[in-house]
């Protein structure tokens, strides 16, 4: 979908692979570009908005946790902008010892956004279609035994994605749902792993994890960008060290009718 005269929000915008992604996509001419996060940099804004000046950039503080936060964002934009045509759930957090706080950001957070911001997506709402691009993991697609909560947290992306991505919903409300799965990358959420492992026993196959391959967060950023402008409804991808491939889910079970 080209993203020219669009309105488009990333929530998470001033993260490593978020931020990536942001300057990869301020070159396609976007009406307004949202970008939420809970920590404000104006410099890494102001650099967003010299990048193009045909794009207006704004940020708006943002809790991901908080339903007030996110109705009051997403309000925000509509009263700028009227329409959203993109969503990007790109905010997470690794930190297995605070399961609240892990599946409030990862997961609980992410369908809160969803939902309120869907309303100005549905073409049979106040919307004119669109496509969510959800951020999970490598580790939504296979198990973790050191991150076993952060694993359970984007497992949970995964299926929700999975599901609202269905062509039923597809077909009436013109919103493409795409999931987008960045394997180990050189961010702060890999830093120091062995200090975020869900056991005491897990300390060891954590630190083991920390000298496994990774890639920059400038290459995840650009396939995160390419993902964005795909608009491919069910579409699942991998970025992991320095490839893009799309995954096709084993289907283990289908109802009966």
């Amino acid at each position: 979908m080209p993203l020219s005269g669009k309105n488009v929000i990333f929530v998470g915008g001033l993260g490593f692979i978020g931020y990536e992604c942001c300057k990869k996509l301020m070159p396609k001419n976007m009406a307004n570009f949202f970008v939420f996060d809970v920590l404000e940099n104006a410099d890494n804004i102001k650099a967003l908005q010299a990048l193009n000046t045909k794009t207006k950039v704004h940020y708006i503080k943002f809790d991901i946790t908080k339903k007030e936060s996110i109705k009051s964002a997403i309000a925000e934009v509509v009263s700028k902008a009227k329409y959203i045509d993109v969503l990007v759930n790109g905010a997470g957090i690794l930190t297995d010892p605070n399961v609240e706080l892990t599946m409030n950001i990862n997961l609980i957070g992410l369908i809160n956004t969803t939902f309120e911001a869907l309303p100005f997506m549905d073409k049979n709402k106040q919307g004119r279609g669109g496509v969510i691009v959800n951020i999970a993991s490598v580790l939504g697609l296979e198990p973790c035994p050191p991150a076993a909560v952060y694993c359970a947290s984007k497992f949970g992306v995964m299926g929700f994605s999975r599901s609202i991505s269905d062509p039923y919903y597809y077909k009436i409300t013109g919103v493409a749902v795409v999931t987008f799965c960045p394997g180990l990358t050189e961010t702060p959420l890999k830093n120091n792993i062995g200090s975020k492992y869900t056991f005491e026993y897990s300390k060891k196959i954590s630190e083991e994890l920390n000298g496994t391959k990774t890639q920059k967060p400038e290459v995840c950023g650009a396939h995160l960008a390419q993902v964005v402008e795909s608009h491919e409804n069910g579409g699942i991808y991998i970025s992991n060290q320095g490839t893009l491939s799309k995954v096709t889910p084993t289907v283990y079970w289908q109802p009966t009718y």
